[in-house]
């Protein structure tokens, strides 16, 4: 067996390498290459892999030819979230850093980038959680494809303050679960396009960032937060 490594991690560091992992490719910085042999061991819990792309690629408007187009999936309601409760990063990360909830280092880079909007007054967003499967992809398919295939059936991304707010409020998200946040990306500093997941792995609910390129390959057992169009709302 591979020896287990502290590894860093944001601001926190985690005794077991499954605990960096949202998937076999966000991104694992200095610290944490070390972790990369036992990583290895972790595949099971992977749900993202990634590499780096500039976000001025093109989204690609046909579907790919892993996705059924046949399905039609009935969307319910999950939860809702109010967004513009808290004004700015800095409130965000407060909020994230007294309720004891990890931040990863992508994360909490693009939290901080211009290009992250946050909400002027009080919004609430409705919610459904929905498998890649439930959207019609049978084997991968490409993020961009993807998305497309949401707006199709009716859904839309979240607006990206979103991720920080539902992770305030999904205080009881069950051990092992991540849910990816369906979001326009945004680049981190070294121009990685990014977008942000909410995971449980039994050592603490924490906020991840992960590749947000639109080539990125999404595999049917991928569970998504998308938003309702004519849900969006403000106070």
């Amino acid at each position: 067996m591979l020896p287990m490594r502290h590894c860093g991690f944001g601001r926190h560091r985690f005794a077991r390498p499954s605990d960096l992992l949202v998937g076999g490719g966000w991104r694992l910085d200095g610290p944490n290459k070390s972790c990369l042999p036992a990583l290895a061991i972790c595949l099971g819990l992977a749900t993202f892999s990634s590499a780096a792309l500039a976000q001025e690629q093109p989204i690609s408007g046909g579907l790919s030819s892993g996705l059924d187009l046949s399905t039609q999936a009935p969307f319910r309601t999950w939860r809702t979230t109010t967004i513009g409760s808290y004004k700015g990063v800095s409130a965000y990360r407060d909020a994230l850093d007294a309720a004891k909830i990890k931040i990863g280092d992508a994360a909490n880079e693009i939290l901080g980038r211009a290009a992250f909007p946050y909400a002027r007054e009080k919004t609430v967003v409705e919610l459904a959680v929905v498998s890649a499967a439930e959207l019609g992809v049978e084997s991968e398919s490409s993020l961009a494809d993807f998305y497309n295939r949401a707006r199709q059936l009716g859904l839309v991304l979240c607006p990206a303050e979103v991720a920080p707010q539902l992770r305030l409020d999904y205080r009881d998200q069950p051990r092992g679960e991540t849910l990816i946040i369906a979001m326009e990306p945004v680049n981190t500093y070294s121009g990685e396009p990014t977008i942000l997941s909410l995971v449980n792995w039994g050592s603490g609910l924490a906020l991840l960032g992960g590749t947000g390129r639109s080539d990125f390959m999404v595999h049917p057992y991928f569970r998504f937060v998308f938003a309702f169009p004519e849900r969006i709302a403000a106070q």
